[in-house]
């Protein structure tokens, strides 16, 4: 965004690349856009057999898959469900959830056009280049990863709508 430098010195650009080091690129810890929210609803006993506990089971740590609760695929991750029941009468369960957004047109150094759905992981790898006014060997990105680190599902089996 800025360099600033010594008099008679050139701040080298690094491309974007934070925490330079001779031999590293150390970057940041930031925080990004998470909402965290949660849902109770009442299920009849009759509707939480071991399969749905199962299904409840498997889809905690997935990411969903189609839209869901008005957000995009790939940007809600289910963090799970607890619940309750008294007597015979209605489930109580509460299913919790975090969304982020998905992010499409990014620009790192000067890679351009990456899009990254909300749960993915984004990761850069650099190599040594030669600023030629600073007269400097630098790191800069050469090449930018999209991981997907949760699985994706249909939230349908959830059973609250979407």
């Amino acid at each position: 965004m800025a360099r600033y430098s010594a008099p008679g010195k050139t701040a080298p650009n690094f491309g974007g690349a934070i925490g330079v080091t001779q031999d590293n690129v150390e970057g940041v810890d930031i925080y990004v856009p998470v909402y965290n929210f949660s849902e109770a609803h009442h299920i009849d006993p009759a509707n939480v057999t071991g399969a749905y506990k199962s299904t409840l089971f498997f889809l905690t740590a997935c990411v969903n898959s189609d839209g869901f609760k008005g957000f995009a695929p790939g940007e809600v991750l289910f963090l799970g469900a607890s619940g309750t029941q008294r007597g015979q009468e209605d489930w109580e369960i509460t299913f919790k959830f975090a969304a982020s957004p998905n992010a499409t047109g990014l620009v790192i150094g000067e890679i351009t056009g990456i899009n990254k759905k909300g749960w993915e992981y984004l990761w850069v790898r650099y190599a040594d280049a030669e600023d030629m006014t600073a007269k400097v060997l630098v790191k800069k990105p050469i090449a930018v990863y999209v991981e997907q680190v949760y699985p994706m599902a249909a939230f349908a089996g959830l059973g609250i709508g979407g």
